[in-house]
């Protein structure tokens, strides 16, 4: 793919924005979860976030559709910025569920994953900031360490959901409840996961 220019840097700039905003959404859902207090508020700020999230994206989509030649392959950055920004939905879905379903507090499986999603989203600031570079070597070790918070989070989910079933304790809304909430954040760690892949394809196609 042709790469011309500072201009087309725009493009970089734009993901940027979106992963470091991502990565403050990601901060403040751990906050959230380990002083659950002033919920409502907090949730607040995330959705806030969120909102900025949605138009850096509207940015890049508007850019991508006025540009004619860009510095990756049109369909990558399309890809990295709806993935990233599904990603920070799914943030903000689940802290809007903490309010609707009345949590009461979150337990620590829930609090496990929310650290995951910031490990793996740590990360993905490290590999679009060196994306620009188009040097598989400089990403290896963050794409890696993706993966490995992906592992983890696919653990806690597991046990988490196995000892919530196993517990007969539990009201069918209970689990219900619960399990979805675990099911979006390890899907959100999931999205993680596949940013960290398209970034590995985009260096290896342009390198």
């Amino acid at each position: 793919m042709l790469r011309l220019g500072p201009k087309n840097d725009v493009f970089f700039d734009l993901l940027e924005q979106e992963v470091d905003n991502l990565q403050r959404g990601a901060k403040l859902f751990v906050e959230l979860m380990e002083n659950y207090t002033n919920v409502e508020a907090k949730f607040d700020g995330i959705q806030d976030i969120e909102h900025k999230g949605d138009a850096i994206t509207r940015q890049i989509m508007e850019k991508l559709n006025s540009t004619f030649v860009t510095p990756i392959e049109r369909e990558d950055i399309s890809a990295l910025a709806f993935t990233l920004d599904e990603i920070l939905d799914i943030i903000t879905g689940v802290a809007d569920r903490c309010v609707l379903y009345r949590i009461g507090k979150p337990t620590p499986e829930m609090i496990a994953l929310s650290k995951a999603m910031e490990g793996a989203s740590d990360e993905l600031v490290k590999l679009i900031h060196m994306l620009r570079e188009l040097k598989y070597d400089r990403i290896q070790e963050s794409a890696k360490r993706v993966k490995k918070w992906e592992m983890e989070s696919d653990q806690i989910y597991r046990h988490a959901v196995a000892r919530l079933l196993n517990d007969e304790t539990h009201s069918p809304i209970y689990v219900i409840k619960w399990k979805e909430i675990y099911e979006k954040l390890e899907d959100g760690v999931d999205f993680c996961e596949d940013v960290s892949n398209l970034v590995e394809g985009v260096v290896l196609k342009n390198a």
